[in-house]
């Protein structure tokens, strides 16, 4: 006598195979990223813009310097970018003595002259001497203006809360299986403008914790959503020059655009790196930077 099912039994028996056949799909996916994660011994994450190396001649020729303590990340005419390279090479009247604004964290400090500006032959960095006597403070210099490009100072936060660890730890996500320690090291309370305010995170893996170690930089909106701007993993950091420590700068608006920039710094074994990052179209992304030997 044949043996007969029901519908429900049926039914029952292709949901089992459905069930068994994601539970698999799930088992090979997890030892596939676990293998990942064990393998890879370098992780960048950040996103970098080229539009600054692809201007006309005539937004290079008329554009003036952005200068971070004595360094020229870059060049600006008419809100558009100009990388320091172009600046350098296609800009006839660079060696001009022009009027700077220079900016210190606190604000606006006067208006000053670009004196002379030279390339490093070794490293390649060009670099401006201004009449600024003050050599302590760090600086921000950009062609005078009438409009103050640092309205909203930063504030630091002074006291790290477990909450934002967990902070942290939410906006890494998956990043946390090559290194889940959390070592904040600053909090800044930044106005990207008046629709777009929150907190910069610089955030560090803690020293002998965990698998290698990293290096993030975490933006915070007024709503709580976290946005990795930069992540560096590195599994063996003895043998990774590369890997930098960021650190926070300043933040204005250098193109005058109506939204600020935010200043890093990138510290590496034998190189110093400022990068200018620019938020646009709901992203970040980095827009200029210069890199010196230290």
């Amino acid at each position: 006598m044949s043996k007969t099912y029901s519908k429900t039994e049926l039914k029952k028996k292709r949901w089992i195979k459905v069930l068994i056949t994601f539970l698999l799909l799930i088992l090979v996916l997890g030892i596939a990223l676990l293998v990942f994660v064990g393998l890879k011994k370098q992780v960048n994450i950040e996103k970098i813009s080229n539009v600054a190396k692809e201007r006309s001649d005539e937004v290079v020729e008329k554009s003036t310097p952005i200068i971070i303590n004595n360094l020229v990340v870059g060049a600006v005419y008419n809100k558009e970018w100009v990388a320091s390279e172009s600046y350098y090479f296609r800009n006839n009247t660079k060696s001009s003595t022009i009027d700077l604004d220079i900016y210190n964290l606190t604000g606006k400090k006067g208006k000053f002259k670009l004196t002379t500006m030279t390339k490093d032959a070794v490293t390649g960095a060009l670099y401006a001497k201004t009449d600024n006597t003050n050599t302590y403070d760090e600086f921000i210099a950009i062609a005078s203006t009438n409009n103050n490009i640092m309205n909203n100072a930063p504030t630091k936060q002074i006291n790290i809360t477990e909450n934002d660890i967990n902070v942290v730890k939410k906006s890494l996500g998956f990043l946390t299986l090559f290194n889940n320690s959390v070592k904040i090291t600053e909090i800044y309370n930044i106005v990207l403008n008046m629709e777009h305010r929150g907190r910069i995170i610089f955030v560090t893996s803690e020293v002998g914790k965990s698998n290698g170690g990293y290096s993030a930089v975490i933006y915070e909106d007024m709503n709580k959503k976290t946005t990795v701007i930069k992540y560096s993993f590195a599994k063996d950091l003895k043998n990774a020059p590369e890997w930098p420590i960021y650190s926070f700068r300043f933040t204005a608006d250098l193109n005058e655009d109506g939204m600020n920039e935010i200043i890093i710094q990138e510290t590496k074994e034998f190189k110093m790196k400022y990068d200018v990052i620019e938020y646009k179209d709901n992203k970040f992304s980095e827009v200029l930077s210069t890199e010196i030997k230290i």
